[in-house]
């Protein structure tokens, strides 16, 4: 039980500094100044509640599908996958903060300007292993990801870098939240 909570610690910080630190080199070359990514305006704060809020209503619809019969099969091993974390309440926030920020900060700070929203949205979903060649319900449920995933580009395009983490972050709070109930 340790060692797993040690992987969970090992994991949110690596997604937390490695993936900035993989950004600023690709960010550099692009010509883009890593602080750039974190400009913002005080209007612009007053919007990231409703992105605060997508996310959580975007994991309460994906909760809602992975309990539907039709994709019982096929998400299954993701719904397992979450649940036999056996987390507790810190590293629900913990792992949310790491991922909204870490990621966001390399998707839409340095992924995003070279091969834009939608490439690096699939991309996104991609590597997080919800396509599949063998399952078209996953790739159902990859769709409407990424459709999410491009919300959130827009969001760091169109607004700034805050509305994406804060999207992202409310999304896994509400799935790790969930499954951490449900284990």
């Amino acid at each position: 039980m340790r060692s797993k909570f040690n992987s969970l610690w090992i994991l949110g910080l690596a997604t937390l500094i490695v993936f900035p630190l993989l950004a600023w080199p690709i960010m550099y070359f692009q010509g883009i100044s890593f602080e750039s990514v974190f400009v913002v305006e005080l209007p612009q704060l007053y919007s990231i509640p409703s992105f605060l809020s997508a996310g959580i209503i975007f994991g309460l619809i994906v909760i809602w599908l992975t309990e539907l019969p039709f994709f019982d099969d096929s998400l299954s091993k993701y719904r397992d996958l979450l649940s036999n974390l056996k987390i507790n309440r810190f590293h629900v926030i913990f792992l949310s903060i790491c991922a909204g920020v870490g990621e966001e900060i390399f998707f839409r700070g340095a992924i995003q300007p070279l091969l834009g929203i939608i490439i690096t949205a699939i991309f996104f979903v991609a590597i997080h292993g919800y396509f599949s060649y063998k399952e078209p319900k996953v790739n159902a449920f990859a769709i409407l990801l990424t459709a999410f995933i491009m919300f959130l580009g827009w969001a760091a395009r169109e607004l700034t870098i805050y509305h994406a983490i804060a999207g992202h972050f409310s999304y896994d709070l509400v799935l790790l939240a969930y499954y951490r109930k449900n284990s």
